[in-house]
C-alpha cells in the first residue's frame, strides 16, 4: 500500500498523521498508531456502516470490480491487505 493510499484511508476515517513520529493515529489525547491491520479494517467497516457506504457503495464496488457476489467479497475482504487495497481504490475512484 502506498503512502497516498494510507492518506486517503486516514482522511476518510478522520485519523491524523504525525510528521515527527511518522505514524497515523486517531486520538490526540492518546496517540495510538494505526497499523492498517484487521483491527483497523473493522473500524473502517463500522465507519462505512455509520455513513451508509458499506452495503450499497463499497460492497457494490468490490463485487462489481471483481465480478463476485457478496459472499465471495466478504471472504476476500477478511484479509486486511485485500480490504485496504480495495478501500484505497474505491476512495481513489470517488466512492461511487
Amino acid at each position: 500500500m502506498t503512502e497516498e493510499d494510507k492518506k486517503l484511508i486516514s482522511k476518510y476515517m478522520g485519523w491524523n498523521y504525525s510528521e515527527a513520529l511518522g505514524i497515523y493515529y486517531y486520538d490526540p489525547e492518546r496517540i495510538e498508531q494505526r497499523n492498517l491491520d484487521s483491527n483497523d479494517a473493522s473500524l473502517c467497516v463500522k465507519e462505512m456502516q455509520k455513513r451508509g457506504d458499506w452495503e450499497h457503495n463499497f460492497m457494490d464496488y468490490v463485487a462489481g470490480s471483481q465480478r463476485w457476489n457478496y459472499h465471495q467479497c466478504i471472504a476476500w475482504l477478511l484479509n486486511a491487505e485485500n480490504f485496504f487495497a480495495a478501500m484505497a481504490q474505491w476512495l481513489k475512484e470517488g466512492k461511487k
